[in-house]
């Protein structure tokens, strides 16, 4: 049975990096489950027995790139510097995160656009996970005495709201080579003169 399992695990990690190969070369939108299904080697029909759709294809790809960001996110949030420090690297890890992996790669851009608008399943815990690792942050600073009191959680979603601009796929693919938009550092430097006020 668990021979079973891993073999099914092994075929389904297959697909996925076969469809993200594909998605990033030729488009999430031209590429089709047959493609995936012929790198593979495989029939459609057996691509179907492990994902639904295209979209559930992707949807679990997205699943893969934000377990990623997480992970590095978290050694961040749980690093042992300053709160400051620690915040700053956050809010440049998650930009770079957003231009080199989202916004660089246009496919992969598409890919997440796609997820955003349909409101994916994988998107809304990302959006708490962020919420979470700022809020643990800002209430390790309060508590060091190096940001004032206040409610943590309260904290973390107005910064999360400021740091739009530089972390957002969308906003930052829209805005992101205007000159007049604030970089990472420009947005971290804003919301610590914030919390420390």
């Amino acid at each position: 049975m668990a021979a079973q399992a891993s073999t099914a695990e092994t075929t389904r990690d297959r697909i996925l990096s076969e469809a993200e190969r594909l998605f990033r070369h030729f488009g999430y939108l031209k590429t089709t489950v047959a493609d995936i299904a012929d790198a593979c080697g495989m029939s459609p029909a057996n691509v179907y027995r492990y994902f639904g759709s295209k979209a559930e294809i992707n949807e679990a790809i997205c699943a893969r790139i934000i377990a990623k960001l997480q992970a590095g996110l978290r050694v961040i949030a749980s690093g042992s510097g300053a709160a400051s420090e620690r915040l700053t690297l956050f809010i440049e890890h998650l930009s770079a995160h957003t231009r080199n992996t989202l916004i660089n790669d246009r496919k992969v851009h598409d890919m997440v656009v796609v997820a955003m608008e349909q409101q994916w399943d994988v998107i809304e815990p990302h959006l708490r996970f962020i919420d979470e690792m700022v809020a643990e942050i800002i209430a390790s600073g309060i508590a060091s005495g190096e940001f004032r009191a206040q409610d943590p959680e309260q904290a973390a979603r107005r910064v999360v709201g400021a740091i739009i601009v530089c972390s957002h796929p969308v906003v930052v693919a829209q805005f992101g080579s205007n000159p007049r938009t604030p970089s990472a550092s420009d947005m971290a430097a804003f919301v610590l003169t914030a919390l420390r006020a």
